[in-house]
């Protein structure tokens, strides 16, 4: 991950990889029989975050810090380097392969984070007139965009970032609606 960090996945051939891991170029392809099945790997590791969650959920006694500390342990890895996270998302969206396995992730991680709303709505905690997958679709856009956007933005605190649409995205699925301050206008309408 260092060196797509460092150079995108596209600049970085398998005998870098390799050489950086000190393997041999067929102990690579053992693993990973393409380039991008370390994507697909990391796809995995994203999953079991989220799988994690849920179980942590079903016995917690509330919800929000559990989503809170997935949504920043999502964050932890690719997300730290706004080069890899473009890249990432390049070949995501231009290889047929790994954008149809990227969508059953994505399909999968949200039928988990569906069981930690649902649990929360349970708990009182979240709102029930909308259901749980509805819920975690909204959760899912509102981090994948705030990552993305990150990323294609001057550098800055992820961590901030995340913070601030946890905050208004929590506010929307809590079960008792918080009104979100909003910053006063000058006469001009700026913010």
């Amino acid at each position: 991950m260092r060196l797509f960090s460092e150079r995108g996945f596209a600049n970085t051939p398998v005998e870098e990889i390799t050489e950086a891991a000190d393997v041999a170029k067929g102990t690579f392809f053992n693993y990973f029989p393409t380039k991008e099945s370390i994507l697909e790997a990391l796809a995995e590791r994203q999953l079991s975050v989220v799988k994690a969650a849920a179980e942590r959920a079903k016995t917690a006694p509330a919800i929000r810090p559990v989503l809170l500390d997935m949504v920043h342990g999502l964050a932890d890895r690719p997300s730290r380097s706004p080069l890899l996270l473009r890249s990432l998302m390049g070949v995501a969206m231009t290889n047929n392969t790994l954008s149809k396995f990227l969508g059953r992730v994505l399909d999968a991680g949200r039928g988990h984070l569906s069981s930690i709303l649902n649990r929360g709505q349970q708990l009182g905690e979240v709102r029930n007139d909308r259901p749980a997958l509805e819920l975690a679709r909204v959760m899912q856009h509102s981090f994948f965009g705030t990552n993305m956007i990150w990323a294609l933005s001057a550098p800055s605190d992820l961590d901030k970032w995340i913070d601030k649409t946890f905050e208004i995205v929590w506010r929307g699925i809590a079960a008792e609606a918080m009104p979100i301050a909003t910053p006063p206008v000058n006469s001009a309408g700026k913010e």
